[in-house]
């Protein structure tokens, strides 16, 4: 039932950091399936899997209290204490084959994801700053190797959380990660003192990690042109850019620019707003969500031309305060300027909204995937710039 699939990320987005509940309207199986793996890859299911597995393994009867209590262990809320989430999530997954009973089908389940057991149970109990790693490494599309310092200080934007150790981080991460597999190692050595490693996706990679979670996006966000999710940024902004194009065209390129920018933030999309072929390529929103905590909606703004006045940024905080946005981003092809920048500081006076701006010179460095980490975090550094002296003002006024 097309209503039933439409309202679904609705009715299953969880609250942070939990798994999914189900609902029992029927559907046809195509549709269990692509929402069967949207649980599995981004609801947590993967980790519920994993449970399963490890008790299995430990020679203990699979009960719910017994999941409830591992999953709580392992930070992932199983619906209360009762675990009511539990039984839903594994009707759904019997639904397609992967669970009979409490029993995990490999087969089934490497057909859903890529990945069989054995790697999804390495995957989870990796350490949080390789799984952040490899999660950032996923949405780079630009051409490898990929300086790792660059998709580390990605990890970190995406993962608030999770915090690496510069000293030992081409040790613990990167070296560790090359040993395992996931990816292989370069060092420049030119110039003076230490370079960063460089990093190439292997094949295991891309089978287990980077394939199935880009095929979960192209089934979420109905992309019309879901090519543009393999595309560098640079090859979509030339696109954009190119007026002898088609508006339908460079409408598509804009709309990939889009989900590519909230992926490289660390977020999973909700809905559009307006589609490129809506807008005869000139602007496309997005609604998305923050994948890890804390959580924030992120309302992003991207257009095809600069973004000189402030009439964009008033319009588009109107619509953020209808849908009550943390975080509004504005992308542009060309550039942002001091109208705009002026007017979003103004708004981050009076506001708890954080208004960020990633422009055309942004998007198209080289590498441009993996620097967008340095790019969102120079921009949320000016955020906390206008709230500081704003909040040093407001405490001073109370004391007088």
């Amino acid at each position: 039932m097309a209503d039933d699939n439409d309202d679904f990320e609705h009715r299953h987005r969880p609250s942070s950091g939990g798994i999914s509940r189900g609902y029992a309207n029927p559907i046809t199986p195509p549709h269990r399936w692509i929402q069967a793996k949207h649980l599995l890859l981004n609801l947590n299911g993967l980790q519920f899997l994993e449970v399963i597995d490890s008790l299995d393994a430990r020679g203990q009867t699979v009960k719910v209290a017994r999941i409830v209590d591992e999953l709580v262990a392992l930070g992932i809320d199983p619906g209360g204490a009762s675990g009511e989430n539990v039984n839903p999530m594994k009707l759904w997954l019997e639904r397609v084959g992967v669970l009979n009973g409490w029993t995990i089908d490999s087969t089934v389940l490497k057909q859903l994801t890529g990945a069989s057991i054995t790697e999804i149970s390495e995957l989870v109990s990796m350490p949080a700053q390789q799984q952040a790693f490899l999660r950032a490494l996923a949405t780079v599309t630009d051409k490898p190797p990929h300086d790792a310092a660059e998709v580390r200080r990605l990890a970190e934007t995406q993962s608030p959380d999770t915090r690496f150790d510069t000293k030992t981080f081409a040790k613990a991460v990167v070296e560790r990660l090359d040993s395992e597999g996931w990816i292989s190692l370069s060092k420049t050595t030119g110039g003076r003192g230490a370079k960063s490693h460089r990093v190439t996706p292997t094949k295991r990679f891309k089978d287990v990690v980077s394939e199935p979670l880009l095929q979960a996006v192209v089934e979420q966000t109905h992309l019309q042109d879901p090519a543009s999710l393999r595309r560098p940024l640079a090859d979509l902004l030339a696109i954009v850019e190119d007026t002898s194009l088609s508006n339908h065209k460079r409408g598509l390129a804009l709309e990939g620019v889009c989900i590519q920018v909230a992926r490289l933030a660390g977020a999973r999309f909700l809905s559009w707003r307006l589609r490129g072929d809506e807008t005869a390529g000139a602007e496309v929103d997005v609604v998305a969500e923050t994948v890890q905590p804390p959580y924030m909606l992120i309302q992003l703004q991207s257009k095809a031309s600069a973004i000189s006045g402030r009439e964009i940024i008033d319009r588009e905080v109107g619509v953020a305060v209808t849908l009550k946005s943390n975080v509004l981003l504005f992308v542009t092809a060309k550039k942002v300027g001091p109208a705009a920048r002026k007017a979003a500081a103004t708004h981050m006076q009076e506001s708890g909204l954080s208004i960020l701006f990633l422009d055309g010179a942004d998007l198209k460095r080289a590498n441009a995937g993996a620097g967008i980490g340095d790019a969102l975090a120079r921009e949320w550094q000016r955020v906390a710039t206008v709230r500081s002296r704003r909040g040093r003002d407001r405490a001073q006024a109370l004391k007088d």
